[in-house]
C-alpha cells in the first residue's frame, strides 16, 4: 500500500488563514458597526392659536400656508358693545368725580365748622370757671360740638362710597380694556400657518381655535436608542439625517436631547426582534433652511459612535 506523505506545513498555513479570514470578518463588523442607523418621522412644535374673547369674527387677516410674525394681527372680533360698555364707564367715572369734589367740600367746611365750635368751647369752659356764663350754655355749645362730629363722620362715609365706587368702576374699566386688547387675535410666535380653524363672520367663543403655527425652519424627530448602544451617544453630537427616498440628499442634525427613563419600544417602529425591549428616546433637531423637509417625513438618523 502506497503511503501519503503529509506536509506539516499545510496545516500551518490552514490555521493562519482561517485566523486571517476572521480577523478580517471582525474588522469589517467593526467597522460597521462604527455607525448606528435609526429610524424617525419628522415632526415640529405646533402652536395652536386660541381666541380669548367672545364674538363675531370681523376681519381675518391670514390664510393656510402663510408665513406671520410674533404679534402680528390674525383677527378681530367685533368690539362695538364693549365700546358703549367703556364710554358708559367713562361717563359713571366722571360723575363720581363730581360727586367727589362736591362731598369732599362738605368735608372741608365741617371740619372748619368743628374747628370753630371747639375753639368757642373751649372759651366757654373759661367763662364758666369765672361763673360769667352757665352750664346751660356749656352744655348747649357741647352738643352743637358733637354734632359736628358726627357730621364730619356722616360725610367721611358717604366720600368713602363714592371712593370704592370709583375703584370698582375703574376695575370695571380695566377688564373690559382687556377685553377688547384680547379682542385683536395676535401670533404668538413666527413661523406658517399649517391649519385655520376659523372663518371671517363665524360667532367665536373664548378658548376656541383659531388657526395652527409652526416653525418650519427647525424640525426635529425621535429616535429610539437600546441600553447597550446608549454609552455611545452623547448630548450636542452631530449626526447624519437621510430622507428615505433621497439616497443622494444628506443633512446634518443634532442630538438636542436624551432622556434618562426607558421604556418599551412605541408600537409604530414595534418588530418581532423589539417588542420586549427596552428603549431611551432622543430627540434630533435638523435645520431645515431650504425647506425640503415636511412634518411627517421619514428619515433614517445615522450616529457615529462615540467612545
Amino acid at each position: 500500500m502506497p503511503v501519503i506523505k503529509i506536509d506539516p506545513v499545510f496545516p500551518y498555513f490552514k490555521r493562519l488563514s482561517f485566523i486571517l479570514l476572521i480577523l478580517v470578518i471582525s474588522s469589517c463588523s467593526e467597522k460597521k458597526s462604527a455607525h448606528m442607523t435609526f429610524s424617525g418621522i419628522m415632526d415640529t412644535d405646533i402652536t395652536r392659536v386660541s381666541s380669548q374673547a367672545n364674538g363675531i369674527i370681523k376681519e381675518l387677516n391670514f390664510a393656510e400656508g402663510i408665513e406671520v410674525q410674533e404679534g402680528q394681527v390674525l383677527a378681530g372680533i367685533e368690539t362695538e358693545s364693549l365700546g358703549y360698555q367703556l364710554e358708559q364707564n367713562r361717563s359713571t367715572i366722571e360723575e363720581l368725580d363730581n360727586q367727589y369734589k362736591a362731598t369732599h367740600s362738605q368735608l372741608e367746611t365741617a371740619k372748619i365748622e368743628k374747628e370753630n365750635i371747639g375753639i368757642k368751647y373751649d372759651r366757654f369752659l373759661s367763662l364758666l370757671k369765672s361763673k360769667a356764663i352757665s352750664q346751660q350754655n356749656v352744655d348747649d355749645l357741647k352738643t352743637q360740638l358733637d354734632a359736628a362730629n358726627e357730621r364730619i363722620k356722616s360725610i367721611q362715609a358717604s366720600l368713602d362710597v363714592v371712593i370704592s365706587k370709583r375703584k370698582q368702576v375703574e376695575s370695571g374699566a380695566k377688564l373690559i380694556k382687556k377685553q377688547v386688547k384680547d379682542a385683536s387675535i395676535t401670533s404668538p410666535v413666527s413661523g406658517r400657518v399649517l391649519v385655520r380653524y376659523a372663518e371671517k363672520g363665524e360667532l367665536l367663543a373664548a378658548g376656541s381655535p383659531v388657526c395652527d403655527i409652526a416653525d418650519l425652519s427647525l424640525l426635529w424627530t425621535k429616535i429610539y436608542i437600546e441600553e447597550r448602544s446608549l454609552p455611545f451617544i452623547k448630548l450636542g453630537q452631530n449626526v447624519s439625517v437621510k430622507i428615505d427616498g433621497i439616497d443622494d440628499k444628506t443633512l446634518e442634525g443634532r442630538v438636542s436631547w436624551i432622556s434618562d427613563k426607558s421604556e418599551f419600544t412605541p408600537k409604530t417602529i414595534l418588530t418581532e426582534e423589539t417588542k420586549a425591549s427596552l428603549v431611551f428616546s432622543a430627540k434630533i433637531i435638523v435645520p431645515n433652511n431650504n425647506g425640503i423637509l415636511k412634518i411627517g417625513m421619514p428619515v433614517s438618523v445615522i450616529v457615529k459612535r462615540q467612545i
